[in-house]
């Protein structure tokens, strides 16, 4: 296998996104395998509770879903639907932990978190555009 070049990597397209049924919002969301900056940022506020005060521990867990959530919503065009202050601001703590959870899960799989970090997740390149895809 050949070496790949700077530019090959910067035009690579490697992050999976899926269309995820949420009946309970009447429709669809897009989410997207988190990029490695959203990732570190959502794996940094982890580490950083650690060692700390109780409260603090807490508080960055009451939030790790809703980032998780937040970050890898985007919308038709791959922009992302909540900016950094909305989920902060608690926008997506309100809705139904129950869809939250299913929809971190979906994230987690997708950006080969937690329980899915060493499976092999399918591709879904063949799909078509209404489709799991990877893309932007």
């Amino acid at each position: 296998m050949a070496l790949v070049s700077k530019a090959q990597i910067s035009e690579a397209v490697d992050r999976r996104w899926e269309d995820v049924p949420v009946p309970e919002w009447g429709g669809e969301v897009r989410l997207m395998s988190l990029s490695a900056a959203d990732r570190g940022y959502i794996e940094a506020g982890s580490v950083v509770a650690n060692g700390q005060t109780p409260q603090l521990k807490v508080d960055s867990l009451k939030v790790y879903r809703e980032k998780l959530v937040g970050m890898s919503m985007v919308d038709e065009t791959f922009g992302r639907v909540y900016s950094n202050k909305e989920i902060a601001d608690g926008v997506l703590g309100k809705k139904d932990g129950a869809v939250i959870e299913r929809l971190a899960a979906k994230v987690q799989e997708l950006s080969g978190m937690g329980r899915f970090a060493h499976k092999e997740i399918e591709g879904n390149s063949d799909a078509d555009p209404s489709g799991s895809s990877a893309s932007a």
